[in-house]
Order: C-alpha cells, then structure tokens, then sequence
C-alpha cells in the first residue's frame, strides 16, 4: 500500500475556489461549531485579496486540500493572531488539528509573536480537551458568538 503524504503549506488567492468547494461539501451540522466567515467563494476571495499579514495554511493529503488553519487579525492590528481550524469531516480524527496546533505554534514563535487565542463553543468538548491538553487557558466569554476565549503564551 503506498503511503500519503501530508503537507502543510500557506495558501492564497490561487486556493478560493478549491476550499469554497470543500467547505460547500460538507454537511451543515458537520460545520455548526466553526463560523470564523461566510464560506461563499467571493467572501473567500476577498478574505485572501485583502490579507496582509494574515495567514491561512492549508493541509493537503496527496496535494489535495483536506483542511486550513488561519491566524487572524493582524491585519486589523492585534498583536495576538486569532488560531481557527477546519479538517474535512473525512479526514477528521487523524490529529490533523493537533499538527496544525505546532505549526502555528512553531510559526508564532518564528515570528516573534508570543501569544495565541482562539474561541471554542462551549458544547464543542472534543475541541476544548484538545486546545486544554495543549496548555490554552480560559480568559474569557465572548458574548457575540456565545464561545469561550482561550489563550495560550508561546514564550518559554
């Protein structure tokens, strides 16, 4: 059996419509915990036409997209990125999360930025544990979307 490979690479523009699609195909319910924007290509599009120092890193499984993680934000300002992540409801459960979780960390800390934060719902207990187990701490409630807030400090 020939093994696939896994990559993970920063994506742009060139990837809009391919991730539209993938997001497209997936169920509703599949995708009720992650809201982070319209999953429409033209609001794809002028997310990646508008990104400065945003970035969005996809996963690819045989150079084809199976996942993203982005790090929001800076481009309004923040110094601390906002981390999200989606993986292909056929791919999930194979730590795909997890990798993207060091690669942004590895990122962050490359770049100099010391600090990460995220927002989970709170009924999305399969995404706290994981983000717990990798020393995110609660710091608050945000009351627009009902999700908890966690951070995460990337200096040693």
């Amino acid at each position: 059996m020939k093994s696939k490979s896994i990559e993970i690479k920063q994506i742009g523009l060139e990837h809009a419509s391919t991730l539209a699609k993938a997001l497209a195909n997936e169920k509703s319910d599949y995708l009720k915990y992650f809201t982070p924007f319209e999953f429409s290509l033209q609001s794809i599009t002028n997310i990646f036409t508008q990104m400065v120092k945003d970035k969005f890193f996809g996963i690819f499984v045989n150079e084809i997209i199976v996942g993203f993680y982005m790090l929001r934000g800076l481009d309004e300002g923040y110094e601390t990125p906002s981390y999200g992540v989606w993986i292909s409801s056929k791919f999930s459960g194979n730590g795909l999360s997890k990798l993207t979780l060091y690669h942004a960390f590895s990122f962050c800390r490359i770049n100099r930025i010391s600090k990460l934060m995220l927002k989970v719902h709170p009924d999305n207990t399969t995404a706290k544990k994981l983000y717990e187990s990798l020393g995110f701490e609660p710091t608050g409630f945000d009351k627009k979307n009902g999700n908890y807030i966690y951070h995460k400090s990337l200096s040693d």
